[in-house]
């Protein structure tokens, strides 16, 4: 058949494919939609902190303020102290802050979930379609990866740190092989005001900054000679500088320590064992299940079909083929092995220092990426047309599906069989009805008080308006950290080792702890727990002007704690059921 109805053929089965995967994304997107604020949202690193502070930089106007001396005083806030520093925030020259300022939290949500994943079912397909899979008889196995890659549970709030990685990619092999267009420019400008420099970023900097080094050293071997490829260098130029753009005040800020950040007291030697075996356990746990931030999926079966794949090819002498499997294996060792024992280099660091400050171990964020195009070149030994590559590729959908509980979650819900004690949807995690009963029983200008809570995330009472002495974020003021200790030292205390080594090492989650809650903070109405022996420090309390305790449990030696219950609220659209205390 001559090479051009080929080509025709071609165009005619990926247009095929793409149209039914693009059909089934959106099959994968409509849950949001149908089900609206009653869909299940990931709360875990997500409404109880990162999706929250989007919504924050809107309802307190510092969205697009870029003010060093600004501070944010709905969280953290109280006493001497003025709240959290605006540059330890996301930038507002970041797109998903754009869109969190223009639409309603949830509508922002499903839009940036909707875009993230075709950008990652749009992105594989032509990175596999001009680099690893381009003869046209594998149009359906380079669709299909594409759409696995698409399915895998990235977080939203991350923005493209992820799904944006093989289009990033298929741009800087064009700049590599001298087939850039504009749009490869585009691609690489638009990128980090897209994504996280602080998750992704900076590791697929030094990724493409390996490739393009590997690349040189390759061509001099192979050649005899190398020319040196200012356009790569020059993309990797502008990726880079358009990071520090973006993110420049939280740049700035961590490097000139505009502030003293609780992350200078980060204690890794406390906060797991510095040994051998605990770092190899560590490093086999992210091998096998990748990493949660990045999308978590059991990883065996592309393990399993990969050597099946390589033993053929070693047998059948295709040197190369092995080879490129082998490669990317040894690529997603490495990057497990670093995340394993990265905390030892960290921990020979003095306190304070770069290396524990900044968690340099991020490489993970390029798994979901090694582990996909693993599959693809696995699937190459077994040719185009063979019945095993939709045995492999249903058995991978199951399994990325079987790792997705916001998908299963919202099926579920859809399908009349909800799980709502286990996966409350997103209004009733943040329970807005309920919390403007609250709001209105206290009748004051919520800037007037501080509240915290007890049993829950303070996410919660910050998304309505509260404003909280708790909170989850990732860099504060670390006197802070000292003062609010002060109120639950009693309770760290008396309570399990891991609750004081977790807040004296770590901190991230500055919380009200309880010896007898530990370190749940999901006490829905339905739970039927109780306080019987709190031991706070209300004097520190009150000098941090805290004046209510939103409390999902009964505080029933309330008066020993010098605080007088107001009043119970409920609500039939909430989780929670509240008690509301005041400090005498």
């Amino acid at each position: 058949m001559p090479s051009d109805s080929l080509k025709k053929l071609s165009r005619n089965a990926d247009r095929t494919y793409l149209l039914i995967a693009t059909g089934l994304l959106g099959l994968y997107i409509l849950p949001f939609i149908l089900l609206g604020e009653d869909a299940y949202v990931t709360i875990h690193d997500n409404l109880d902190s990162d999706f929250l502070y989007l919504h924050l930089l809107k309802i307190t106007r510092t969205a697009f303020d870029f003010d060093l001396n600004t501070v944010i005083p709905n969280v953290m806030s109280g006493g001497p102290f003025k709240g959290i520093p605006r540059a330890a925030l996301r930038s507002g020259l970041n797109l998903e802050v754009l869109s969190f300022w223009l639409m309603p939290p949830y509508v922002a949500q499903v839009v940036n979930f909707s875009v993230i994943h075709s950008v990652g079912l749009m992105g594989m397909y032509v990175l596999l379609k001009r680099y690893v899979l381009p003869e046209p008889d594998w149009a359906f196995v380079r669709v299909s990866i594409a759409f696995l890659f698409a399915l895998i549970p990235f977080y939203t709030v991350h923005g493209v740190s992820v799904s944006g990685q093989p289009l990033l990619l298929f741009a800087f092999l064009n700049l590599l092989t001298y087939q850039a267009r504009w749009t490869d420019w585009l691609i690489i400008s638009l990128f980090p005001f897209y994504s996280f420099f602080v998750w992704a970023g900076l590791f697929i900097c030094v990724a493409l900054g390996v490739i393009g080094i590997g690349h040189g050293v390759w061509a001099l071997e192979r050649k005899g000679f190398g020319r040196f490829n200012w356009t790569y260098f020059g993309g990797l130029v502008l990726l880079s500088s358009l990071y520090v753009v973006c993110e420049w005040q939280m740049i700035y800020s961590f490097l000139a320590r505009t502030y003293v950040s609780h992350r200078t007291e980060y204690d890794y030697a406390r906060l797991m064992p510095i040994t051998v075996a605990e770092s190899l356990r560590k490093s086999y746990h992210l091998f096998v299940q990748s990493q949660y931030h990045a999308g978590a999926f059991i990883t065996v079966w592309i393990v399993l079909v990969a050597t099946l794949s390589g033993l053929l090819a070693y047998f059948r002498r295709n040197t190369k083929h092995f080879w490129q499997l082998a490669a990317l294996l040894i690529s997603i060792g490495i990057i497990c092995l670093i995340n394993g024992f990265y905390r030892f280099p960290a921990v020979w660091m003095s306190k304070g220092s770069l290396l524990q400050s900044f968690q340099f171990d991020r490489f993970y964020f390029l798994l979901p990426l090694l582990w996909l195009l693993l599959l693809a070149v696995a699937l190459r030994e077994f040719g185009p047309r063979s019945y095993l590559n939709g045995l492999f590729l249903g058995v991978q959908l199951v399994v990325i599906l079987a790792a997705n509980k916001e998908f299963i979650a919202n099926v579920r819900k859809l399908t009349g069989s909800p799980q709502n004690e286990k996966f409350p949807s997103y209004q009733a995690f943040y329970s807005p009805h309920l919390f403007g009963q609250i709001r209105d029983y206290i009748g004051q200008p919520q800037s007037a008080y501080r509240v915290i809570s007890i049993g829950m995330h303070p996410a919660v009472a910050i998304y309505n308006g509260f404003y909280t002495l708790d909170g989850y974020q990732n860099n504060y003021l670390l006197a802070y950290k000292h003062a609010f200790r002060q109120i639950i030292a009693p309770e760290l205390a008396k309570g399990r080792a891991e609750m004081r080594t977790y807040y004296d090492a770590y901190a991230c989650r500055v919380y009200l702890y309880t010896a007898e809650l530990g370190m749940n903070y999901m006490f829905g109405k339905t739970q039927n727990r109780s306080l019987n022996h709190l031991q706070i420090n209300t004097k520190a309390l009150a000098a941090l002007n805290g004046q209510y305790v939103i409390s999902a449990v009964p505080i029933r030696n309330a008066t020993e704690n010098q605080l007088h219950l107001e009043k119970v609220f409920d609500d039939p659209t909430s989780f929670w059921r509240i008690w509301l205390y005041k400090v005498a």
